[in-house]
């Protein structure tokens, strides 16, 4: 692993300490969040396999600490962790210099209060039955209001860039910018405050679902794969010319795909049809997303020297592993496979390799490259940073390996009982301690007193 990356400079650019402060704030709540959801996770896979396993209290019942797990990873860890790298992205790309840095900590502590209340209420029993949505619907409003103070400073600091060329990772972040306050919003609305009625709701929570994993989580992840791949690789991105038709392609059918995770159901076949064909053209945009990422790591030995690199090796790691959600994603969308593995652990191993061997691994590897450039801190340990690499990876390939066989021999007949994730599980939260261990570390040192004036 390359020595460099715990050899940050310890003074700060102006664009960077523009941003420092908020960035901080959101990745130290990402960080708490991704703990405590790791925490809960372990404690929902041994229910699985023994359900008197805090069983006695209907606080700690199983399903009420798997929503807790779900809205946790998802609006604490990954949300909280997108509105700093978005933000720090943005203005690194755009040399941004943040003058609001205080609107932008009173939306994520909004974001995070109304999180905890949200949580506060799931284990009280206060929920709803749809995945992600189960949070009371007042929860809404404040969440609302606080992405908006938040997470729209990327489209400011776009409008306001002195030169008029675009980069492609900006065209990712303002797309997911957009896309999720208007979904967010009227799903809300159409499934909590006015709800929509028979198939037209389960329609509504799909469409959201799919969206915030693939226009929120995902857009989100390809930006600064986009970045990060040539900022460290020092390559262009291969066959750049292509990234405008991946960007179009990708948001066009990304949106249409919800249908087809609706398979089986009521839905009218033309609907469910619509989102079968979306899925297979999504192969379009992945293709050309492995031919820019891939194609430029592998000019020159350029994997194996990303291998050395600290945050390209968790990236590299993500691009695989979104290459082989989308291969599994288009077939398992197409109405014979679907109906084997419908009902079945298969669906959690493809949500797993999505929103976390993908969009996760990206963001700890961005971890590791923005931290010492908005705290002027070195790393406290590389062997802390392996720790969290080996444990993070043979998890998921543990988790992956047990949900996808699993999930196809249950849709087979083949066996009947869920797979045990404990193991797993278990590496998570060791993986996430010493990845919180580092990264709490260098967020509470003290911040270089000096700038530069120059480029970071």
């Amino acid at each position: 692993m390359s020595q460099d990356s715990y050899r940050p400079s310890f003074t700060l650019s102006r664009v960077d300490a523009s941003v420092a402060q908020p960035v901080r704030l959101f990745f130290a709540s990402a960080f708490l969040w991704l703990i405590l959801a790791s925490i809960v996770s372990v404690i929902t896979a041994i229910q699985l396999k023994d359900n008197s396993f805090l069983g006695g209290c209907s606080l700690t019942t199983y399903g009420r600490l798997k929503a807790l797990e779900g809205n946790l990873f998802a609006y604490g860890w990954v949300t909280n962790a997108l509105f700093g790298l978005n933000l720090w992205l943005m203005s690194s790309l755009t040399r941004f210099e943040f003058k609001n840095a205080w609107l932008a900590n009173l939306g994520g502590v909004i974001w995070n209060l109304t999180l905890t209340y949200g949580a506060i209420q799931i284990v009280l029993g206060n929920m709803n039955g749809l995945s992600l949505l189960e949070m009371p619907k007042e929860v809404s409003l404040a969440s609302f209001v606080g992405f908006l103070l938040a997470a729209l400073w990327p489209a400011v600091a776009f409008s306001r860039r002195p030169t008029g060329h675009v980069y492609v990772s900006q065209w990712y972040i303002l797309g997911s910018t957009f896309v999720f306050p208007i979904t967010f919003a009227l799903t809300h609305l159409l499934v909590l405050w006015c709800p929509a009625q028979g198939v037209l709701q389960a329609l509504v929570h799909s469409w959201f679902y799919q969206n915030f994993h693939l226009l929120w989580f995902a857009s989100s992840a390809i930006a600064a794969v986009y970045y990060f791949i040539p900022k460290e690789s020092g390559r262009t991105v291969a066959a750049y010319y292509l990234s405008t038709v991946g960007f179009w392609t990708y948001f066009l059918f990304a949106s249409w795909t919800s249908p087809a995770s609706l398979l089986g159901s009521p839905l009218p076949l033309w609907i469910q049809s619509v989102g079968v064909v979306a899925s297979l053209l999504m192969l379009i945009p992945l293709v050309i997303l492995s031919i820019n990422f891939l194609g430029t790591l592998s000019w020159n030995r350029g994997l194996s020297q990303s291998w050395n690199n600290t945050t390209l090796r968790f990236v590299l790691v993500a691009i695989f592993a979104l290459i082989l959600w989308g291969a599994l994603f288009a077939v398992f969308s197409t109405r014979g496979f679907n109906a084997v593995v419908r009902f079945t652990s298969f669906n959690v191993g493809l949500e797993h390799l999505l929103s976390y061997s993908f969009v996760s691994f990206v963001i700890f590897g961005a971890t590791y490259f923005i931290l010492p450039k908005v705290t002027g801190s070195f790393w406290l340990s590389p062997k802390l940073v392996h720790l969290h690499f080996w444990s993070s990876a043979i998890g998921t390939v543990s988790l992956l390996v047990i949900t996808l066989v699993a999930g196809w021999q249950q849709g087979s007949g083949l066996r009947t009982d869920w797979p045990s994730g404990i193991f797993p599980a278990v590496l998570f939260l060791i993986g996430h301690i010493a990845f919180g261990i580092n990264a709490f570390g260098m967020l509470t040192a003290k911040l270089s007193s000096g700038h530069e004036s120059t480029h970071a």
